[in-house]
């Protein structure tokens, strides 16, 4: 089994991680340093003409799109599917700024993916997700967390790509590795964010940090590279449990917003709309998604200015 460094070494040598340089420019973000993207996860059962037309209307920038198991294009299907995406949405001048993906270490498979993306325009993708073993101590399984992102820093490095690691609450039992937010700061200490950063969920890092949330941002801060928005609030009898509301109406408010964004570099800005009654709605009932995303994203609009 090739370790990180003879790996991406016999990459180059072979071509693996050749002929990126010159990719095309043509997927850059719009003129706006703060681009708004919609993660299209709630929609992604129409096709990207669809979408395109509708966010354009909006007033939106581009799209997270959810390149990975379950969906809008497999991950095996991208490099013939991810073309046609790019065209569609160029007819309404919109971009594919950050991809959704299920990428969590560095090998082949992964660089072939990756290059695809690259090849064209899309250089940010979010990656999968570490999980905690339930049994043992967490601090114990760090190191082997910390191996997988150097090599998923050197690599990206070598493509010029963006990987994205999302702050993920650890709710319901899932031992999401970052949903204190201090682990996977630590995880990343001495790589370069251009590499390799955070997707900061203001959320879910509102739901498991608490009334820490701002020293959360400033341990964080020197590692985001894109903003999640949505928001939710606690319910039930003792607040145990949490609902997925609209922006701006339950725990995530524009104070915490221009708190986490300022002294940042301009990022991209994704809309995750969750609290719809559907993760992914039917084809037949999406224009129920639509006023949901379209309240929100006035929302965001207002907070970015």
């Amino acid at each position: 089994m090739l370790n990180r460094r003879t790996f991406l070494k016999q990459a180059v040598a072979t071509g693996t991680l050749a002929g990126v340089a010159g990719a095309n420019p043509k997927n850059s973000p719009k003129s706006n340093p703060w681009p708004i993207l919609l993660f299209e996860k709630p929609v992604q059962a129409l096709s990207y003409d669809e979408i395109g037309e509708k966010i354009a209307a909006m007033g939106i920038d581009g799209i997270e799109a959810t390149i990975r198991k379950n969906g809008h294009i497999l991950p095996e299907n991208a490099a013939k599917q991810v073309p046609g995406m790019v065209k569609s949405l160029e007819k309404f001048r919109l971009h594919t700024i950050v991809a959704t993906t299920d990428v969590v270490a560095a090998d082949s498979n992964t660089s072939d993916f990756l290059k695809v993306l690259k090849d064209n325009g899309i250089t940010r993708y979010r990656m999968g997700f570490y999980r905690y073993a339930r049994k043992g101590n967490p601090m114990d399984q760090v190191p082997a967390f910390r191996e997988k992102l150097l090599g998923l820093a050197e690599l990206n490095e070598q493509l010029g790509m963006q990987g994205l690691y999302q702050i993920h609450s650890g709710h319901d039992g899932v031992g999401y590795v970052g949903s204190l937010v201090w682990d996977v700061v630590g995880m990343l200490k001495d790589i370069n964010p251009k590499s390799l950063g955070l997707a900061y969920d203001l959320r879910h890092t509102r739901t498991d940090t608490g009334h820490s949330w701002k020293q959360a941002a400033d341990v964080a801060r020197n590692h985001i590279g894109a903003l999640f928005i949505k928001d939710a609030k606690w319910i039930g009898e003792r607040s145990e449990q949490r609902a997925n509301v609209p922006l701006d109406t339950g725990f995530v408010n524009q104070e915490i917003f221009n708190y986490v964004r300022q002294d940042l570099d301009p990022m991209p800005l994704s809309l995750h709309m969750e609290w719809g009654k559907h993760p992914i709605y039917p084809k037949e009932s999406a224009q129920e998604a639509w006023k949901m995303i379209a309240q929100d994203m006035e929302v965001l609009k207002k907070w970015r200015g």
